[in-house]
C-alpha cells in the first residue's frame, strides 16, 4: 500500500510513493557520520556538531574552538589542510574537499576527509565555512601510517619522555629546532657530532628533515635557553652552513607539559626568527594583540540595515522528478554593480542588540512584499536560532503576515536544527508560528541535534537534509546509508524532504531515486536578485535625474 503525506499548508500536497524494501536501522555507531563543523573564518570562531568530542577522542574542554587551533592539529607535509583547500577551491558551488592528517597525542594520528562549502564575504573572500569531518579510523593503525608520520610519532614520544623524566626530577625541558639552507645542510651525522659536546645523558638528537633537526635538552630550564642556543650556534661556527642556521627553542613545563604542543612551539619560534632574520629565537607565550584592521568587521550591517540596501536572492527548489520548480529560497544579499547578488554570510552578534532579529526581519519585510506582489510565488525564508528565541519575533511575524492577508500559505520559514538544542521554548514558538498559517521547514536534518522522538512533536512541513551529507554521495557509502536512512525516517513520519548542495546529475537522479521529494542546488539554478517594486522605483528616478 503507498504512504501518502499531506502538507497542512497546501504547499507540500500529497504525494503517492511506493514502499521500498525498509532496512534494519542502523546504530549512530555503524553509520559513522563524521564531525560536522561550521567555521567562521571572520572571526575564526570554529563550532562543531553534536558528538564530536566522543568522534575525534577528545574531551569536551580540549575541542578546538578556534581554526588556528585546529589547524595546529594538522600534520605538516601530509595532504592539503582545510584553509589551502578552500583557498583553491573552483567553480560556483564553492566547494572543497581534502585529506590530511591530524595528531591528537605523540602516538595517536588519524587521516581525515574534510569536505564541505564554503561562503564569500562582501568582497568575494572566504568568509564561512560549513563541512563535515570524517574519521578514517582503520588509517590509524600504526602499521599503515606513511613513513614520515611514524618517524613523527617516534620523535614525539621521545620528546615525551625527556618531558617526563625532566618533571620527575623536577628540572625544565627545552625543544631546540634548527634549519639550514638547502644547498648547504651536507649530513646530519655531521651536525649531530658537533652537538654532542653539549649533550648529556638523557638529551636527544634527532632529524627533523632534510635540512631540519631538534635538539631536545632534558635538563635545560628556560633561563638558560638563550646561552644553550648561543653555544649551539658556536660548535656549529666551523660547518659549511653555519652562516644559514637559524634555531627556535620552547621549554617545557613553562610553556607546555605536551610533546606535540613543545614542537609546534618550537617550529613557530623557528619560523618568527626566520621571518625576522634572527639566528635563534625562543617562543614567546605572550598572546598577542589582534590588530586594528582584525577587529573591524569586513561588512557594516547596520548601515546595510539603515540605508535598506539589502535585497533578496532566491534560487530555486524543484521537485525532485519533475524537475518543475516548487518554491524559492530568499536570502539577504546585496545587489552588485552588474545587477547580480552578493551573498551575505552568518550574521554576527552584537551586545548592544540582536542583530539577527533585524536582518531577519528586513528579510521578513522583502519577502511578504514579493509575495504580495506575485501572487504565484512561493518563498522559503531562513531565520536564525537567535532570531527565534528573541520574543518580538513572533508578534512581527503576524504583524507582516496580517497587513499582507493571503500569503501565509506561501510562506516557509526555515528553522535549523540546531535552534532546538539551544533553547527548548523553541518547540512552543514554532506551534504558535505554525498557527498562523505558515509552513515549517527544519533545515541541515541529520545532524543530530534532534532524535527521532522529537522529530514526532515537531509541527514541520518539510526536512532539508544537511548538504554535507549531500556533496560526497559520489564517493562516500557512508552518506549514502545516512542520507537513506533520514529518507527512510522521514518517509515513516510522513514529512516531506529536501536536499540541498545538489550540483550534478548523477547526484540528483540518487536522492530521486531514494524518495527525496525536492532538489536544490547549482544544477538548478543560483540565487538571482530579486528587486522589489518599490527599489525599481527609485533606481528610475534616479536614473532621471
Amino acid at each position: 500500500m503507498a504512504t501518502k503525506r499531506q502538507g497542512r499548508t497546501g504547499l507540500f500536497k500529497g504525494v503517492s510513493r511506493s514502499p521500498r524494501q525498509r532496512q534494519a536501522s542502523p546504530t549512530s555507531r555503524s553509520l559513522a557520520i563524521g564531525v560536522i563543523y561550521a567555521w567562521d573564518m571572520v572571526s575564526d570562531t570554529l563550532s562543531w556538531g553534536p558528538g564530536a568530542a566522543e568522534a575525534l577522542g577528545l574531551p569536551s574542554r580540549d575541542l578546538p574552538k578556534t581554526g588556528q587551533a585546529f589547524s595546529h592539529l594538522v600534520e605538516p607535509g601530509c595532504g592539503l589542510s582545510r584553509q589551502d583547500a578552500i583557498g583553491t577551491a573552483e567553480g560556483s558551488g564553492r566547494a572543497y574537499e581534502t585529506r590530511y592528517a591530524l595528531r591528537f597525542e605523540p602516538d595517536r594520528v588519524v587521516m581525515v576527509e574534510d569536505a564541505g562549502r564554503w561562503q564569500p564575504d562582501v568582497e568575494g573572500r572566504p568568509a564561512f565555512a560549513r563541512g563535515q569531518l570524517r574519521l578514517d579510523a582503520v588509517s590509524g593503525a600504526r602499521d599503515l601510517l606513511p613513513a614520515v608520520l611514524k618517524q613523527r610519532s617516534e620523535l614525539l614520544c621521545s620528546i615525551q619522555n625527556g618531558i617526563n623524566e625532566a618533571l620527575r626530577i623536577s628540572q625544565t625541558c627545552t625543544l631546540i629546532v634548527g634549519a639550514l639552507d638547502d644547498d648547504e645542510a651536507g649530513t646530519m651525522a655531521e651536525i649531530a657530532r658537533k652537538l654532542r659536546p653539549m649533550m648529556r645523558r638523557h638529551d636527544l638528537f634527532t632529524v627533523l628533515g632534510p635540512h631540519r633537526f631538534a635538539l631536545n635538552l632534558t635538563c635545560c630550564p628556560a633561563a638558560d635557553a638563550p646561552s644553550a642556543t648561543k653555544r649551539l650556534i658556536g660548535l656549529m661556527k666551523d660547518h659549511p652552513a653555519a652562516a644559514s642556521l637559524h634555531l627556535g627553542a620552547a621549554c617545557a613545563p613553562d610553556h607546555t607539559f605536551k610533546a606535540t604542543k613543545l614542537l609546534r612551539f618550537a617550529e613557530q619560534a623557528l619560523a618568527s626568527g626566520l621571518e625576522r632574520g634572527e639566528a635563534s629565537k625562543l617562543y614567546d607565550a605572550r598572546p598577542k594583540a589582534p590588530s586594528p584592521a582584525a577587529e573591524q568587521a569586513p561588512f557594516d550591517w547596520i548601515a546595510a540595515l539603515n540605508s535598506r540596501s539589502l535585497i533578496l536572492a532566491c534560487q530555486p527548489m524543484v521537485e525532485a522528478h519533475s524537475r518543475a520548480p516548487a518554491l524559492m529560497q530568499a536570502r539577504a544579499s546585496l545587489s552588485s554593480p552588474e545587477g547580480g547578488p552578493i551573498p551575505l554570510g552568518p550574521v554576527p552578534r552584537l551586545k548592544e542588540a540582536n542583530l539577527a532579529l533585524l536582518v531577519d526581519g528586513r528579510m521578513l519585510e522583502l519577502a511578504a512584499d514579493h509575495l504580495k506582489d506575485h501572487p504565484g510565488a512561493r518563498l522559503a525564508l531562513p531565520v536564525s536560532a537567535k532570531t527565534l528565541q528573541d520574543p518580538e519575533w513572533l508578534p512581527m511575524l503576524a504583524a507582516h503576515l496580517g497587513a499582507r492577508p493571503g500569503i501565509e500559505s506561501r510562506l516557509v520559514i526555515e528553522v535549523p536544527e540546531a535552534a532546538l538544542a539551544e533553547c527548548r521554548k523553541i518547540l512552543g514558538r514554532l506551534h504558535a508560528m505554525k498557527a498562523l498559517g505558515i509552513g515549517l521547514a527544519l533545515t541541515g536534518f541529520g545532524a543530530g541535534y534532534v532524535s527521532p522522538g522529537q522529530l514526532r512533536m515537531l509541527p514541520v512541513d518539510l526536512l532539508k537534509i544537511d548538504g554535507v551529507f549531500i556533496q560526497p554521495l559520489k564517493r562516500s557509502t557512508d552518506d549514502r546509508l545516512t542520507v537513506r536512512t533520514l529518507v527512510d525516517r522521514a518517509q515513516h513520519l510522513g514529512i516531506a524532504t529536501a536536499a540541498e548542495w545538489v550540483d550534478d546529475e548523477v547526484t540528483a537522479r540518487l536522492l530521486a531515486g531514494w524518495g527525496v521529494d525536492y532538489l536544490q542546488g547549482a544544477l538548478f539554478g543560483e540565487p538571482e536578485a530579486v528587486l522589489q517594486s518599490s527599489t525599481l522605483h527609485q533606481m528610475l528616478k534616479e536614473a532621471r535625474g
